[in-house]
């Protein structure tokens, strides 16, 4: 009797051995292969990768398995599209596979289908269950931005949409989008300001309008007609200056906000975007598709003088911003840094980055420069304009701000371009005290 007990044991100590445990569902134990059938056991996740175990195939006719990640839930778990396979694997004792390139997004879901031949059904698809990985802290936006401005006082950003004229307004500390609406049109360069103690956004139209929002509700307010197409629009000493496009010809148009009366134009300019030259209410500088502008009114919005060159070393009006003191502007992918007579300085030491925006600190110690083809941003010396630290990202920062040293950025989930089509965002907040990949 104590003979056939210990058989028994042994037999049970072998069966045991040869399973593994799913701690991923029943916590019961699974063979290490079946035929036919493939069983993905667990996920093991962090940050920055996913780990997939599965059942081993024991088919003899093996060919190989498809390692599935999607970002949607699927309503076929027994059917896939080569558009969601990360990975091909063609050893059937290969059980194991670690995704390194886990995309930027809250929802994904795993799965492995392998690959055998039969001889009378020929080849066939064998499908794993589905496991998903979910990150509910990790919450992104689909936006299509032109333009984004900042109001840091109420912790919000106007995101100006290139797609059927979006306009949204973000909350960035709660990371919410607040109001939405589309104006159907192509909208320029806009801008944000308080008139008669209203906070307004300014937003010019292809269609030769200036809209007037209230930018608390995103109501129109008023509109005023320019009579020329309008690729960008500043507010000023109680004035909005316009560039608009009628006959070939590039202008710029200054009305009155309060009457909407016309006091000036200036012709035989280019399209340009215009920024205000910081603690001035009289000097402008633009920058067009190849010139370089700067513009200085009368207080009743008449010109007095106009600078202008072309653009020696690269300029874009994407990421065109002016240093604090009025002094000097950058712009470009490579950081390129012109004084206010418009001559150029240098450009920063940008190696393979290629910024989108630019941002200061509070003293201006610091110029910040987002990398939109990198994870990360980089802070130079003001001035000297040496590199100073590397900050690192979850995504790729395209429109970054200054706010209580912290940069906020918004960020997309893949490398950005300036082509006209959605891209997924996320909101980050860096503190600039943060330790950078080096100082």
């Amino acid at each position: 009797m104590k003979k056939v007990t210990v058989i028994l044991f042994v037999i049970l100590l072998a069966a045991i051995s040869s399973c593994k445990k799913d701690s991923s569902t029943t916590g019961g134990y699974l063979p290490l292969s079946y035929q036919n059938k493939i069983v993905l056991i667990n996920l093991q996740t962090s940050n920055d990768s996913v780990v997939l175990t599965w059942t081993k195939l024991s088919n003899k006719t093996f060919g190989n398995y498809y390692i599935l990640r999607r970002n949607y839930k699927t309503t076929n778990p027994n059917s896939f599209s080569y558009n969601d396979v990360i990975e091909e694997i063609t050893d059937a004792s290969v059980v194991k596979y670690t995704d390194h390139s886990i995309p930027l997004t809250s929802y994904l879901e795993y799965q492995v289908v392998g690959l055998v031949y039969d001889t009378i059904t020929g080849y066939t698809h064998i499908y794993s269950n589905i496991m998903t990985f979910i990150r509910p802290d990790l919450k992104t936006f689909t936006l299509n931005p032109k333009q984004v401005i900042p109001d840091i006082p109420d912790h919000r950003l106007y995101v100006i949409g290139a797609d059927s004229g979006k306009i949204s307004i973000l909350d960035y500390s709660n990371k919410t989008i607040l109001k939405s609406i589309n104006t159907n049109s192509t909208n320029g360069y806009s801008d944000l300001a308080t008139y008669n103690g209203v906070k307004e956004l300014y937003v010019p139209r292809n269609d030769g309008w200036v809209f007037i929002y209230n930018a608390e509700t995103l109501d129109k307010i008023d509109q005023i007609s320019v009579g020329a197409s309008c690729g960008s629009v500043l507010f000023n000493n109680n004035q909005l200056f316009i560039v608009g496009t009628a006959s070939y010809n590039d202008n710029l148009y200054v009305f009155d906000r309060a009457t909407k009366v016309l006091l000036s134009t200036t012709p035989n300019l280019e399209y340009m975007r215009l920024r205000l030259v910081p603690g001035s209410t009289t000097k402008i500088f633009g920058i067009g598709s190849s010139s370089l502008y700067a513009l200085e009114f009368d207080a009743s919005g008449n010109l007095l003088n106009v600078n202008y060159d072309y653009a020696s070393y690269s300029a874009d009006y994407h990421s065109f911003q002016v240093f604090p003191d009025g002094q000097h502007f950058i712009t470009s992918d490579y950081g390129s840094i012109y004084t206010s007579s418009l001559s150029y300085l240098l450009q920063l030491p940008h190696g393979d980055y290629e910024y989108s925006d630019f941002t200061f600190d509070q003293n201006a110690s610091k110029i910040i420069a987002a990398c939109r083809n990198y994870k990360c941003f980089v802070a130079y010396a003001n001035p000297g304009y040496t590199e100073l630290k590397t900050y690192n990202t979850v995504g790729y920062p395209v429109f970054i701000f200054y706010d209580n040293n912290s940069i906020i950025s918004l960020s997309s989930t893949i490398p950005f371009d300036y082509y006209e089509y959605n891209y997924n965002f996320l909101i980050e907040s860096i503190p600039l005290n943060k330790q950078g990949s080096h100082q």
